[in-house]
């Protein structure tokens, strides 16, 4: 449930900041601008995109992997003694 909540919730974050930017933009009556805001826009969209599909894969949706995947977890491994002892 809460894996759910909080990807609504952040849907809905983004959501409301792409219809700031675009009332913003609008209001400036550019048409560089609205070119400018469409690219980033875009960006922006396709780097969230991208974070979802890998936070989405971190949560067990394996199948959404493709290809070679890498762990991102850490594995700490204590020193080892030399094996042979110093002179």
């Amino acid at each position: 449930f809460w894996k759910v909540a909080g990807g609504l919730l952040i849907l809905l974050v983004c959501c409301i900041n792409m219809y700031f930017v675009v009332a913003y933009v609008m209001s400036l009556d550019n048409l560089g601008l609205y070119i400018g805001a469409a690219v980033l826009s875009v960006i922006y969209l396709s780097f969230v995109a991208y974070l979802t599909w890998l936070c989405l894969i971190a949560l067990g949706a394996s199948f959404l992997a493709c290809g070679n995947t890498v762990s991102v977890t850490r594995t700490l491994h204590p020193e080892q003694p030399p094996s042979h002892p110093p002179k």
